[in-house]
């Protein structure tokens, strides 16, 4: 084994542990500022009653995660403008407006969390919510969790394509 080899094993972990730590709720370490607990709780209004909203095929019902990012099984709900996009399959970004809520459930079915994005002036908003819907991330600290998965997605999401 090379002296470069054993300094990139030695030096693995310190790379890898800020892109994990990325997908840890900023709220378990108090680090919330108000700016995002505000914008936690503006999103948070804004997806209220998501339990009505639409699902579609392939996410209907509890799934399977496909990863485990947001738990060991999802359900995903769209609002009007989102669901309309992705059923009409025109392709195009989604409009201001839209919205994505995904719950995460763990091995024994219980909520673990509340995911949420929304569309306004032409971006994203991201939160993130514990089973009782206080805010876990919003703001700054959930662009830094959801931005750099999400943009491998079509319009940054990555469960649909249309």
């Amino acid at each position: 084994m090379t002296l470069r080899m054993i300094r990139l094993t030695h030096a693995l972990p310190f790379l890898v542990l800020p892109l994990l730590m990325g997908c840890a709720d900023k709220a378990e370490d108090g680090a919330l500022d108000e700016e995002e607990q505000a914008l936690g709780e503006a999103l948070w209004g804004e997806i209220d009653g998501y339990e009505a909203w639409t699902q579609l095929d392939p996410w209907v019902g509890e799934q399977a995660s496909a990863d485990g990012t947001h738990g060991a099984t999802v359900q995903i709900w769209l609002n009007d403008a989102a669901a309309a996009l992705i059923t009409a399959a025109a392709g195009g970004d989604m409009p201001d407006g839209a919205a994505i809520v995904k719950e995460g459930y763990d091995d024994n079915g219980e909520l673990q969390a509340i995911t949420a994005m929304l569309k306004e002036g032409g971006g994203w908003s991201w939160g993130r919510f514990d089973a009782e819907g206080a805010v876990s991330s919003a703001g700054d600290s959930a662009e830094a969790s959801c931005a750099g998965c999400h943009s491998s997605g079509q319009d940054s999401l990555r469960a649909f394509t249309w």
